[in-house]
């Protein structure tokens, strides 16, 4: 799997956020997704104090005002926190993953059916999902080391053919 990038024409947009202050979005993307980070800057005299949001998580970062690194400091900071290099990162992580996980899902249902995705506490199956009709019985249960096999989970428990990934003509 990709990491989550922002590209230099975006830091450059971060600039006037950052000496400004006030609040901003800039997405992350890799090949297969994109997450936006939802920052707040306040300035003091000698500071900038940002506040960062990604989905229900937040992380905060203090970056001096003369400081001519910081727009790649800030760069870097976002980059680990999307990507789960730091605690409050591998929270988000976890998050996307579960998001991605419920796409996936989603997408392979046939119609009239839902998925409700959960963590679990096992770390050879962490995605478990309940697949339930329009009138909320449940139909299916499944767990999944990743969203693809968690998926392929969902599908045999619906009695569904499995879809491939191109890998046989």
């Amino acid at each position: 799997m990709s990491e989550f990038v922002i590209n230099l024409r975006r830091v450059m947009l971060l600039e006037r956020t950052l000496e400004n202050g006030g609040n901003t979005t800039c997405p992350l993307r890799r090949p297969e997704t994109s997450i936006d980070a939802h920052i707040q800057v306040e300035n003091d005299s000698r500071d900038h104090h940002l506040q960062v949001r990604f989905g229900p998580y937040t992380g905060s970062i203090t970056l001096r005002r003369g400081d001519s690194t910081k727009y790649m400091s800030l760069r870097d900071f976002l980059q680990d926190v999307a990507n789960g290099r730091t605690e409050s990162g591998q929270q988000t992580r976890r998050a996307i993953d579960l998001m991605e996980a419920l796409d996936l899902v989603s997408d392979a249902l046939p119609g009239g059916m839902r998925a409700f995705i959960t963590p679990t506490t096992d770390s050879d199956h962490p995605f478990g999902t309940v697949v339930t009709n329009d009138q909320g019985e449940v139909c299916a249960t499944a767990y999944g080391r990743c969203k693809h096999t968690l998926v392929a989970a969902v599908r045999a428990k619906l009695g569904q053919l499995p879809e491939g990934h191109g890998e046989h003509a």
